[in-house]
């Protein structure tokens, strides 16, 4: 098989550096999401992922990222019910696509139903009461219906005659997991995300909604320390036209317009993520899908760089479990030891690179080491926190040999 199924459990740990802009805005007032009493810095998983997606997006096409915006720059917003209806029937060849799906998924019944209708008529040309030939014949005329519903949506595929079908569930059971199959094979953060597939009710799709667990479960990222948040306000020089200029007129301007943008100073955030082989193979992820996901997840990172989004990503660590395990608090394992300045340790409230810490993993060796039989390889990429030989220098002998740097993780 040339994409075999994610064949081992893997669990990834991920640091990434912010610096003077707003990591993730609440939607209530876009304030960075601080904790009042750690006074940490929360990144949601959701904004982790869009990461991820962006940069899938920018390397395959929108049409290989089901949860995004649609254009040719990005600004036409769909509903998920929408995204699902185009991808299906949005042009002569995905509705050609859409068909051949439902035709290979009914193959088999289709002969099961015209079993079912030979035996029928045979059963019918034997009974010798009114009321046995009535039945038969009710069940006989469902039957054909059903078939010819089946036959003509090879010429009418529409979302209408696909409700229809699958109304008639009882007849072809596997139709709605075989298009759902159909959608993770085409979207890859559907195959690695899962997505609660919330369409709405008392549409013609509605049956194909439903969650869908992904086997790549991302932790809401947090920073290793404690953040300073600074409120800075911006200037514009340019404003709309107050008035619409009369004919000959110079148009009047306003004068420039002032806000607020709230922001870290600085905050090296960690967050782990967990594919499941078991719940792989639901979406059909594949261990070409997990290299990509790792892959997204630092380009994405880096690539995600605007005024309010300005980080760099750090260190990645890529846990390959030779047994159904993982150990699920890995950013526990990690700690910041600041360094000294003029005979003081450097406060952690001051932290404004990665010059005025030091990254601890004594802990996440101790943990590794703990379970070394279990662990298959390590993949590992540093972004100027820890070299490679620093990392192997602190391991176990029996894991030295198992650890990889991720090659072309910066560029191809």
């Amino acid at each position: 098989m040339d994409n075999p199924m994610l064949s081992n459990r893997h669990e990834s740990l991920f640091l990434w550096e912010v610096r003077k802009s707003n990591p993730n805005g609440d939607p209530n007032g876009n304030e960075p999401r601080i904790d009042r009493h750690t006074k940490k810095c929360d990144v949601t998983d959701v904004c982790i992922k869009r990461s991820v997606r962006d940069y899938i997006t920018k390397t395959n096409g929108h049409d290989s990222i089901l949860i995004t915006r649609l254009g040719d720059d990005s600004s036409q917003i769909v509903t998920l019910t929408e995204r699902i209806t185009a991808f299906l029937f949005g042009s002569d060849e995905k509705k050609k696509k859409t068909a051949e799906v439902v035709e290979n998924s009914l193959q088999d019944a289709f002969k099961e139903i015209k079993k079912k209708i030979q035996g029928v008529e045979e059963k019918k040309s034997k009974a010798k009461k009114d009321d046995e030939k009535k039945e038969f014949e009710k069940e006989e005329k469902e039957l054909k219906k059903n078939l010819k519903m089946a036959e003509e949506f090879k010429t009418k595929t529409s979302a209408e005659n696909l409700k229809a079908l699958i109304e008639a569930r009882d007849s072809w059971p596997n139709l709605i997991n075989d298009l759902r199959n159909h959608m993770c094979q085409c979207f890859y953060d559907l195959r690695m995300f899962g997505s609660v597939l919330a369409i709405k009710s008392k549409t013609p799709l509605a049956d194909l909604g439903g969650p869908l667990t992904g086997p790549i479960q991302v932790e809401v990222g947090t920073s290793l320390h404690k953040v300073v948040q600074s409120n800075k306000q911006i200037t514009s020089i340019m404003a709309p036209d107050k008035k619409p200029a009369e004919e000959g007129e110079e148009a009047e301007h306003g004068g420039g317009l002032f806000g607020d943008t709230h922001c870290i100073e600085y905050g090296l955030f960690a967050t782990s993520a967990i594919a499941n082989e078991n719940a792989a193979k639901f979406t059909g992820l594949s261990d070409s899908d997990h290299k990509l996901f790792l892959k997204a997840l630092w380009r994405g990172t880096r690539d995600r760089h605007t005024r309010s989004k300005n980080q760099v990503p750090r260190l990645l660590i890529d846990i390959e479990y030779n047994k159904p395990f993982h150990f699920g608090d890995l950013v526990n394992s990690v700690e910041l030891k600041p360094i000294e300045r003029n005979e003081k340790p450097v406060d952690e409230e001051a932290y404004r690179s990665i010059d005025d810490f030091t990254i601890g993993l004594t802990k996440f060796y101790k943990k590794i080491e703990s379970k070394k039989e279990a662990i298959k390889a390590i993949n590992f990429a540093s972004n100027g926190l820890i070299t490679l030989e620093q990392f192997k220098q602190n391991l176990d002998d029996n894991l030295k040999g198992k650890v990889t740097e991720v090659p072309n993780i910066d560029f191809d």
